[in-house]
């Protein structure tokens, strides 16, 4: 198997090399496999360098890796042909998660990759933390494949994160910047939550006429989590609440029932804007609402098993203070007691949980100019080397 892949890594660089014939243009590359789709992120920051430098070249390139083994054949062929050309002759990559062009190929020296990552905060494992996991890759496999190598920065979302951010990524604590997404701006912009919120219930109009509930849980590898998912969904009150479920992008379990909202359209950030409440587990998502102020509550049904296949980086029960529910009958009224107070004007944002956030995100706006603003500079940087 190690063979193999030196022989395939050795191919791919050999291909590499005539990409590189050709001559280097002045471009920010945004290169994601998070989404087919541009990803609010790398959205708001195309936009923002747009403004700063109209004259910047930006190419984006967004696609996810296919299931079955016709779409996995066409990635590889996307792979070393759009993208390895990409990399060949960008000055600047923006990576949102791990990318195997990236760390396998030698690339030129003046190419700067940076790797912004896709969840804001710590919890859950990830990079090498997550290796040797049942859910991660051997350390055999993750050597072979040179995982993370080649990243010139990474970002994280507060002073708090940069050591593990480094850890995971194998790199010195130096070359990790402390910048929350572009996505933290809108998070407290009341302005586009109302925008947003108007926008949704033109599209969804029963959205308006009753609490919300959001359950958005994170991707488990191989779980079959369907049992709890309709324990969930059986106990909810349908007559007085709303309940939309957002689940990981990646996640391919079908819902299959008319009184629960997906709202396709809609990314869980954006359904924040009419969220009373937000129900889910593992996720760094957690963050996201601790930010925009909305009651978070983890139904977190399998805990022992999934510290066994995954674990946390943090003490997932002592350093996250929020409610964690085994069963959904009395996590359920909870949310519905919560959600009564807080229409009668009740604060349901404690000081610990804002304490809490700003420990994980670091608290301000301007993020997204401030983040366009240094890979400006990064450019410069590259076309001087």
């Amino acid at each position: 198997m190690q063979i193999m892949l030196k022989i395939a890594i050795a191919i791919c660089n050999g291909i590499y090399g005539i990409h590189k014939l050709f001559p280097v243009r002045n471009r920010i590359a945004m290169v994601s496999r998070q989404s087919s789709t541009l990803t609010l992120d790398m959205r708001l920051l195309k936009e923002e360098l747009e403004r700063q430098n109209p004259e910047v070249e930006i190419l984006t390139l967004n696609r996810m890796i296919p299931p079955g083994l016709a779409g996995k054949i066409k990635y590889l062929w996307y792979m070393v042909t759009r993208e390895m050309h990409v990399f060949a002759t960008s000055r600047v990559v923006l990576l949102e998660g791990y990318c195997i062009n990236a760390s396998i190929l030698h690339h030129r020296k003046e190419l700067s990759i940076i790797q912004l990552w896709h969840a804001l905060g710590v919890l859950k494992q990830f990079g090498y933390y997550a290796v040797g996991t049942e859910e991660g890759h051997s350390e055999a496999l993750a050597k072979a494949m040179h995982m993370h190598e080649n990243y010139e920065y990474a970002i994280c979302s507060s002073e708090f994160c940069r050591p593990y951010y480094a850890k995971a990524f194998r790199m010195p604590e130096s070359r990790v910047k402390v910048c929350p997404l572009p996505r933290t701006d809108l998070l407290t912009d009341r302005e586009y939550r109302r925008r947003k919120r108007e926008e949704i219930i033109r599209r969804y109009p029963e959205l308006g006429k009753r609490p919300n509930v959001l359950y958005a849980p994170t991707f488990r590898n191989g779980e079959d989590i369907t049992e709890h998912l309709d324990s969930l969904f059986e106990a909810f009150n349908y007559e007085e609440y709303n309940l939309i479920v957002k689940l990981h992008p990646v996640d391919r379990t079908g819902i299959h029932r008319d009184e629960i909202f997906e709202c396709p359209e809609f990314t869980a950030m954006e359904l924040f804007s009419l969220t009373d409440a937000l129900i889910t587990d593992y996720s760094s998502i957690i963050y996201e609402a601790a930010a925009a102020e909305i009651p978070i509550y983890l139904y977190t049904f399998d805990l022992d098993r999934y510290l066994e296949r995954r674990g946390f980086i943090i003490d997932f029960m002592k350093d996250i203070p929020l409610e964690k529910y085994r069963e959904p009958t009395e996590l359920l009224e909870r949310v519905y007691e919560d959600v009564k107070r807080r229409a009668e004007g009740a604060d349901m944002c404690p000081d610990e949980n804002r304490s809490f956030i700003e420990k994980y995100v670091q608290p301000g706006t301007g993020n997204t100019r401030r983040l366009a603003e240094w890979v400006l500079q990064e450019l410069a940087k590259s076309g001087n080397s």
